[in-house]
C-alpha cells in the first residue's frame, strides 16, 4: 500500500512550497521589476528609480542600477543644456553676421552680388541650424515639467495643414471630438516636422495622409506619405539627434538631422510615444499615440 508514502511525499512538497514560496516570490518580483527598469532605460528613461530594500547582490544590483540611470539622466540633460546654451550664445553673432551683410548689400558694386548672395546661404544655414538645436534642447529640458492641457488636435492639424498649403496635397481625417492631454506649442512643433518632412521627401509623389483615430483612453495621429519610405535598417535609428539616411548632408537633400529628435522629444515631453515604421506598399508611417483628454475637461487650449 502505498498511500502512506504518497501522503508523506505530498506533505513534504506542501512544506517545502509553504516555506520557499515567499522566497521564490520575491526574488522574481525584483527580477521583474529590474528587467522593466532596465527596458525603459534603454528606451532613453533615465529618470527611473528602484524601491527594492534588499541587502543581497539582487539589492545592491538595483542600486547600482538607480544610480547608474541618475547620471545618465544628469549627463544627457546636461548635454541638451549645453547644446541650447551654445545655440543661445550664437544667435547675436549670427544677427550682426546678418546686419552686416544687409549694409554690405546696400554698398557692394554688382560683381559681388554672387558672393554676397553665397555668404547670405551659409548664414541662412547656420541660423537655421541653431534654431532647430534650441528647439531640440528646449524640448527635451521641458520633460516632466510640462504642464499637460487638454489640447484640441482636429483644431492644431488643420492648422499645421493651412500653413503648407499649395506645397503638396495633403488629406486630413479626423474624428470631430479629437482632443488630448499635451502641450499646444510642443504639439504644433513636432506635427509641422513631420508634414514638413513628408513634403520634403515625398511631397511630389503623391497625396500625404493624416489620419486620427481613438481607442480607449489613448488618441493615435497617423502620417503616411507617398514616398520611398526608408531602408528597413535604419528605421531604428530615425528620430537620433544628428541621423541621417543619407550619408551626404548637402543642402538639397535635406536637413542636418534633427527634424525627427524634435519630434520624438516633443512627444516623450507631452508623455506620448513615436513609432515609425515602412507603409506595407509604400512610403514612411509615423505614428504618434498620446493620452486622450478626458470627458470632464474639454476646455481646449
Amino acid at each position: 500500500d502505498f498511500s502512506p508514502v504518497f501522503a508523506v511525499a505530498l506533505a513534504i512538497f506542501c512544506l517545502s512550497l509553504i516555506v520557499w514560496w515567499p522566497f521564490v516570490y520575491g526574488i522574481t518580483r525584483s527580477l521583474s521589476r529590474l528587467t522593466t527598469a532596465t527596458e525603459k532605460i534603454a528606451e532613453g528613461t533615465f529618470d527611473t528609480s528602484l524601491n527594492i530594500k534588499r541587502s543581497d547582490e539582487i539589492g545592491r544590483l538595483a542600486q547600482a542600477i538607480t544610480s547608474m540611470s541618475g547620471k545618465l539622466h544628469a549627463y544627457v540633460t546636461g548635454q541638451k543644456r549645453f547644446l541650447g546654451d551654445i545655440a543661445h550664445e550664437l544667435c547675436s553673432p549670427i544677427a550682426r553676421l546678418q546686419m552686416a551683410l544687409e549694409i554690405l548689400e546696400s554698398k557692394s558694386v554688382p560683381e559681388q552680388e554672387g558672393t554676397i548672395k553665397d555668404i547670405r546661404e551659409e548664414v541662412e544655414q547656420m541660423s537655421a541650424l541653431i534654431n532647430e538645436l534650441l528647439a531640440f534642447s528646449k524640448a527635451g529640458l521641458r520633460g516632466k515639467e510640462t504642464e499637460l492641457t487638454p489640447v484640441n488636435l482636429k483644431d492644431l492639424l488643420e492648422s499645421a495643414v493651412e500653413k503648407l498649403k499649395g506645397e503638396a496635397q495633403v488629406v486630413l481625417t479626423v474624428p470631430k471630438d479629437f482632443s488630448c492631454l499635451g502641450d499646444q506649442v510642443l504639439l504644433e512643433r513636432a506635427f509641422s516636422n513631420i508634414i514638413r518632412n513628408a513634403v520634403r521627401y515625398a511631397g511630389e509623389a503623391g497625396p500625404i495622409e493624416i489620419n486620427g483615430s481613438i481607442s480607449g483612453e489613448a488618441v493615435s495621429v497617423t502620417f503616411i506619405d507617398s514616398g520611398d519610405g526608408v531602408p528597413p535598417e535604419v528605421i531604428e535609428q530615425l528620430g537620433q539627434p544628428f541621423y541621417r539616411p543619407e550619408s551626404s548632408r548637402s543642402r538639397t537633400s535635406g536637413g542636418v538631422g534633427l527634424g525627427l529628435a524634435i519630434v520624438k522629444t516633443c512627444i516623450e515631453a507631452c508623455n506620448g510615444s513615436v513609432q515609425i515604421r515602412n507603409h506595407e506598399s509604400r512610403g514612411l508611417v509615423v505614428e504618434i499615440k498620446l493620452g486622450r483628454a478626458s470627458s470632464a475637461s474639454k476646455t481646449v487650449s
